[in-house]
């Protein structure tokens, strides 16, 4: 990504939900890229791969977590500094990050099923290709509108991370405008993920399907919101002085990364029992807590591993990956689950890699660049690329 930097200062005394004096500078962290690469790393071995990592699905709700935290930090750098949030141009910065690779993506294989498809994959192509630009493909797969059984099925998640761009920073806005404190924004976070805990576990209750469960918004939020909090926490610097605080929060992260092997490799989407009650926020929650470690207490070893040069590059082009990872997959698989010969697995990696780093030094990092004219102050020209919230793979 481009050589610029996402940093979180005391910027300000005075907002209550602004940084405190002692609050959390956060400048290029490579180990948070290398979270990232984890995280698509996860979600393309689970679908290249099935059986060896059933769970890989997991992938999706660190990113949203991710995602949640890098947003709202900016969002509230923004506020600290200028008093306001520049909806117009954090809607433009957006779709610059997000919308060349995606609208080339959907150009690309739209013309291969206008020149070189028929039947049945044209038509799942051209279906995918739409639904993917409505943006609430999520919803039509939840509801039994449409099939995910598509050359950009994997976009559902998208979807949800841009309905959640439309709508946090105007609610974010909002509240700070309206002078909410610190402890009602926070409690009033809290009690929407325990909310989304029961609402969906009262679903599962009532025989909603798994599909239900899996692709809406309304039930997939809370990572998000995990996220915002975690954010929120960090920029208040709301820790405890005491070292005991800080050891609690290592055991508690260390939990929580086990629990995420743990799932990785024994869980599966399709499980409802995951879905009722705690076991599915866990996972979010147990990325928000190795979040707060890694920015808050930051372990060496930990951050050797996750500074690793191949999984920081995995994790800065993990857009392109997410992008291109499943229709490669879709047309080199066909209808199997499984790749027939290892040959076929590596073409598939090959393809994707070829494929996303195109897309990343043609596309991507060019249309990056122009994000700083929508930029506030020469500070904010140097901010926001290497970290920011990405939809599932890029920043």
């Amino acid at each position: 990504m481009i050589e610029a930097r996402v940093e979180i200062e005391n910027l300000s005394k005075n907002s209550e939900v602004g940084l405190s004096a002692a609050g959390y500078r956060l400048g290029y962290h490579p180990e948070l890229d290398g979270l990232r690469g984890i995280s698509i790393l996860l979600v393309m071995v689970h679908h290249f791969y099935q059986s060896v990592l059933p769970g890989g699905f997991l992938g999706v709700d660190i990113f949203f977590v991710l995602s949640g935290f890098l947003i709202t930090s900016l969002l509230l750098k923004e506020w600290n500094r200028d008093g306001t949030i520049r909806i117009r141009d954090f809607y433009i910065r957006r779709a610059l990050r997000l919308m060349p690779a995606l609208i080339a993506t959907v150009l690309l294989l739209s013309l291969l099923a206008f020149f070189f498809l028929s039947g049945n994959n044209a038509f799942r192509t051209h279906q995918g290709v739409w639904l993917t630009l409505s943006y609430v493909s999520n919803f039509l797969y939840a509801f039994y509108y449409f099939s995910a059984d598509n050359p950009l099925g994997v976009t559902w998640s998208l979807a949800i991370e841009e309905q959640f761009y439309l709508l946090w920073p105007v609610i974010l806005w909002f509240v700070l405008k309206a002078g909410m404190s610190r402890r009602v924004l926070l409690g009033s976070l809290t009690l929407s993920i325990l909310a989304i805990v029961l609402y969906r576990s009262l679903l599962v209750e009532y025989g909603t399907t798994i599909v239900r469960l899996y692709y809406s918004s309304d039930t997939r939020a809370d990572g998000l919101l995990i996220g915002c909090l975690v954010a929120i926490v960090v920029a208040q610097n709301l820790f405890s002085r005491d070292n005991r605080f800080e050891f609690y929060a290592k055991v508690l992260a260390g939990i929580g990364f086990f629990y995420l092997v743990f799932m990785a490799l024994n869980s599966t989407w399709i499980d409802l029992s995951l879905h009722q009650g705690l076991p599915f926020t866990l996972i979010p929650l147990s990325a928000g807590m190795i979040l707060v470690v890694l920015v808050k207490w930051p372990p060496r070893t930990a951050i050797r591993a996750l500074s690793f040069a191949p999984l920081v590059w995995i994790g800065q082009v993990s857009y392109g990956l997410y992008l291109w990872h499943w229709p490669v997959r879709w047309f080199v698989y066909g209808q199997q689950n499984l790749p027939t010969s290892t040959a076929q697995l590596l073409l598939v990696v090959f393809l994707t890699l070829g494929l996303t780093t195109l897309s990343y030094y043609l596309i991507e990092k060019p249309f990056l660049r122009l994000k700083n004219r929508f930029s506030e102050g020469a500070q904010l020209a140097n901010k926001e690329v290497r970290h920011q919230a990405s939809p599932i793979g890029g920043a």
